[in-house]
Order: structure tokens, then C-alpha cells, then sequence
């Protein structure tokens, strides 16, 4: 759902402010605040300031190339889960010696592997 921007007077604001205010935090909108007819601020929602703080000052292609990478790194996780969860996580051949062996045994299966 797309975001809602309300634009509204300076004095509007002022008046009613609490509605304003409730519109932004509840239903995550934008406020324009104009003065004289000219846009003068925006209040935005929390969620909105993190990703603006996080944007400015940002090389637009340093932030593709950002996400991009981070676009990767998922999808490498996402395949190399469905890869551990095809496969046994211990290989089943024989490379582990039995258990409850004594030292003998365990010298004689370890010089038979050799």
C-alpha cells in the first residue's frame, strides 16, 4: 500500500496537531507542512527516518551496489540451506571409528584406514 501525504498549512498543523501527529504514527503518512504556500518540512514516521538516515550522504551507486550484494548474500544463504537440508550433515561411510572401542581396536581400525 502506497504511502499517504497529507499537505497542509503551518497554521493547520498548529491547530491540530495531535490528529496530525496520530495520522503519521498510526497510519505511517507523510505530512507536508507548507508556509505561505511553500513546501517548508515533511514529518515522516520512525521506519521512514531509518531508512532516510541510512540514505543520506549515500553515492546512489554505492547503495546499488550495496544492495546488490546484499541481494546475493540472501540468495546464497537461502540455496545453501536448501542444500544442507538435502544432505545428511554427516557423511555416513565409515570415516568415524565405532564407538565404545578400546585403544587396541582403535589403533587397528585407525592402521586399516591408512
Amino acid at each position: 500500500m502506497p504511502t499517504e501525504i497529507r499537505k497542509i498549512s503551518f497554521t493547520e498543523f498548529r491547530k491540530h496537531a495531535s490528529r496530525e501527529l496520530k495520522f503519521v504514527h498510526e497510519e505511517m503518512g507523510h505530512l507536508w507542512l507548507h508556509h505561505h504556500s511553500k513546501p517548508m518540512c515533511v514529518v515522516i514516521p520512525m521506519r521512514d527516518e531509518m531508512v532516510l538516515h541510512r540514505a543520506i550522504g549515500l553515492n546512489p551507486d554505492e547503495a546499488l551496489h550495496r544492495a546488490r550484494v546484499d541481494h546475493a548474500r540472501r540468495v546464497a544463504a537461502i540455496e545453501d540451506r536448501a542444500r544442507w537440508r538435502s544432505e545428511p550433515v554427516l557423511p555416513l561411510s565409515g570415516d568415524y571409528p565405532p564407538m565404545g572401542m578400546d585403544d587396541a581396536g582403535y589403533a587397528a581400525w585407525k592402521a586399516a584406514r591408512r
